[in-house]
């Protein structure tokens, strides 16, 4: 047996890393961040920004606001809000593809609206349930608007509503994707001058939302006469989530979909989010294609019109993210980890030209990592890797052999002005990351930052980039978590009892077993038993195996402020908001044994390395 496998190992050429990158045509040469020619121009806000983006991107999307006509009686309002809606007209009332991601946003969208038509809006189909928050205004008080959309989208959106904050794999560390959220859509970033955002990728200050419930909800493939107008809709696929509903209008072979972006498939969002399959994104893109409609409608790009442009456009694109997931896993099958795939796999040129093949809202150079991990994990199967220094320690000890501070930012320095910026970015990070506070090493950073930024195409990358510049400059404090509000918790109580669990301190709770019993005004009850160093959530106080040894009783508004640290336990026991029975000041211990969110939205103690920017 054993020489058998030997034979069939004999057999299988096993190359390095850097062979198999050369036998593939690897070059640093076409990198922009590694010194390959960018040409900088001025955006008309100011904006400093690649010219190869400014040239393409208006192919793909609207810079400003437009009322495109891409079929006779449909609208589609490109540039007002984060992402375009579109308004179908009958002699019954206007039938509105999506709604905004907020109450601001449907106030807009209404606005613009008014300016083609004062017929009602009598029907309503969300795509997905990122843009379902806006539907309200423009129901304009209709309680009988129909309300269309995927099965699960309610539950979704409910949950998205009353989570922890952006949607995660783990929702307890919604707080912390929410905080990469805000920078991801320039919540930091100034609207005009160098700095500036050049795709208007931005939420607004305040999140309100306006949300109607589905009413209607439609399965794959099901049929449906709406206003007059035959539809026929399309559940089975989705992309940045999994309850996307496409409208299929036969007798006009116009398709409105949720599938086709101003960028590529953005298979993982640099804020982080769950995992996101290409192969569900591109199967729902042959889908429609083998469709061939005359007219495409896209709830995330400019329309395209006429059946060969339609053909074409949505062939390139699925090829796009087909050639980031086969060329992924062949890397993979080559040897190379996550940070050999994320320069592998770049477009060829033929694909770059696509028009929404344009990286401008994410890069794909992020995307290969992403699908590596979620396939292998992080472990790169080079065993030099398995065990690790901890970043500041891998500092402490590379800055002397690169001969000391001094030496470092020189070279860094030097790289920077060679273009190099990647490299001058890791080397000036040795230096922050032993001390923050050393002025010269954050204003390198931050200036090697803006640069990258600079060159920079995709929306979200800028966005990061800038925004950390800006903070180590002072000039801007990020949150590095933003917890969910008052309501959502207060909503759900026992929901965040389950996550405070994850908040414990193990320093602090020592030897601790204690189990708190937690009873809410609203006639529910859930549990924390504290053991030592872990607090497990009980859902069933009363099938617990030991009875509680504290029980606190509250409404749901008072754990919430307790849960966002803006009063003490003891405060709280002391107002008789809190009601205990057993020890008070026991009850108050148990409770500070967990971390407390900061007057900055973040926690008290977080990474070492970030203390000093986001404390």
């Amino acid at each position: 047996m054993h020489k058998r496998i030997k034979n069939i190992l004999s057999g299988i050429v096993l190359l390095s890393t850097m062979t198999f990158l050369q036998s593939v045509g690897f070059t640093q040469e076409s990198d922009m961040y590694m010194g390959a020619p960018v040409e900088l121009v001025e955006a008309p806000n100011g904006a400093i920004a690649n010219k190869k983006l400014l040239d393409r991107v208006d192919s793909a999307t609207c810079l400003s606001p437009q009322i495109l006509e891409p079929a006779e009686g449909i609208w589609t309002f490109c540039g007002f809000t984060l992402a375009p809606i579109s308004v179908i007209d009958t002699d019954e009332g206007l039938i509105a593809f999506d709604t905004g991601d907020s109450k601001h946003d449907g106030d807009i969208l209404l606005e613009a609206i008014r300016t083609v038509s004062d017929k009602p809006i009598k029907a309503i189909i969300y795509g997905h349930s990122h843009t379902a928050i806006g539907a309200s205004v423009l129901a304009e008080g209709n309680e009988d608007v129909m309300v269309i959309g995927h099965p699960d989208l309610n539950a979704v959106v409910q949950e998205n509503l009353l989570s922890g904050g952006a949607p995660a794999y783990f929702p307890e560390i919604g707080p912390y994707l929410t905080g990469r959220l805000a920078i991801q859509f320039n919540a930091y970033t100034p609207t005009e001058g160098p700095d500036a955002w050049v795709l208007p990728l931005v939420f607004p200050q305040v999140i309100e939302s306006a949300f109607l419930p589905v009413n209607t909800p439609v399965e794959n493939m099901q049929e449906m006469t709406v206003l007059g107008v035959k539809m026929q809709f399309l559940t089975k696929y989705g992309s940045d989530d999994k309850v996307h509903t496409a409208v299929w209008l036969p007798e006009r072979e116009i398709l409105f979909t949720t599938l086709l972006w101003m960028g590529p498939p953005q298979l993982y969002s640099v804020r982080g989010d769950v995992f996101r399959d290409p192969r569900e994104w591109i199967a729902g893109l042959k889908e429609q294609r083998d469709l061939e409609p005359e007219v495409l409608i896209s709830a995330a790009a400019l329309p395209v019109i006429g059946k060969e442009n339609v053909r074409r456009s949505l062939e390139g694109y699925l090829d796009g993210a087909s050639f980031v997931l086969d060329q992924t896993l062949r890397g993979i099958l080559g040897g190379l980890g996550p940070d050999d795939l994320r320069h592998f796999v770049q477009f060829p040129d033929y694909l770059d030209a696509v028009p929404n093949n344009i990286q401008a809202y994410g890069e794909i150079s992020s995307y290969s990592p992403a699908i590596y991990y979620q396939a292998v994990g992080w472990y790169d199967n080079d065993a030099a890797n398995l065990k690790q220094l901890a970043p500041i320690e891998e500092s402490r000890r590379l800055v002397p052999l690169l001969g000391g501070r001094d030496k470092v930012l020189e070279a860094a320095r030097a790289a920077m002005d060679k273009g190099e910026l990647t490299w001058a970015g890791q080397l000036v990070n040795h230096l922050y990351r032993l001390d923050p506070q050393d002025q010269e090493a954050r204003q390198l950073k931050a200036d090697v930052l803006r640069q990258m930024a600079y060159v920079s195409t995709g929306g979200n990358d800028r966005a990061h980039l800038t925004s950390q510049a800006l903070s180590l400059e002072g000039k801007v404090h990020l949150a590095r978590l933003i917890p969910p509000g008052l309501e959502a918790i207060s909503a759900s109580p026992n929901t965040f009892v389950d996550y405070f669990r994850v908040r414990i301190d193990p320093m602090k709770s020592g030897e601790t077993d204690s189990f708190i019993q937690f009873d809410f005004s609203d006639g529910t009850s859930s549990g924390l038993h504290i053991r030592r160093a872990v607090a497990e959530f009980v859902d069933e106080p009363g099938e617990h195996v030991r009875q509680p040894d504290i029980t606190m009783k509250m409404s749901g508004e008072t754990w919430a402020k307790l849960y966002l640290s803006q009063a003490t336990p003891e405060d709280m026991i002391e107002s008789g908001d809190l009601k205990v029975s057993g020890d008070p000041a026991e009850a108050a211990r148990l409770i500070n044994l967990f971390d407390r969110y900061s007057p900055q939205e973040a926690l008290v103690i977080p990474p070492a390395s970030l203390v000093q920017d986001h404390q």
